[in-house]
């Protein structure tokens, strides 16, 4: 393998790792699989709606939003994800829920 390549590979790796470090120091890290996503409880995720700290995200059907959804929520279904994901505010607090 030439060189010029395991250069390449070797600041390829190094950027990525520098990339994911500075992601996880400002609180965005990068999530590799559903395990590494935060997780609250209910009590938590209600006095931070409550508190107007954080907005709830009901992620279902807009019909079973509208059968019934929790206090304070917004209907925001995942299978429309592409149509609203870059209208979300990039300091909010969201907290998502499906069931």
């Amino acid at each position: 393998m030439p060189v010029y390549l395991i250069g390449a590979l070797v600041v390829l790796v190094v950027g990525f790792m520098i990339y994911r470090g500075i992601r996880k120091e400002t609180g965005n890290p990068i999530l590799l699989s559903a395990s590494d996503v935060p997780r609250i409880s209910a009590a938590d995720a209600i006095a931070a709606v409550r508190e107007q700290k954080a907005i709830l995200v009901d992620t279902r059907t807009a019909s079973q939003y509208e059968a019934s959804h929790a206090w304070g929520s917004i209907s925001m279904p995942f299978a429309e994800i592409e149509s609203w994901v870059d209208t979300l505010d990039k300091e909010a607090w969201y907290i998502t829920y499906c069931t």
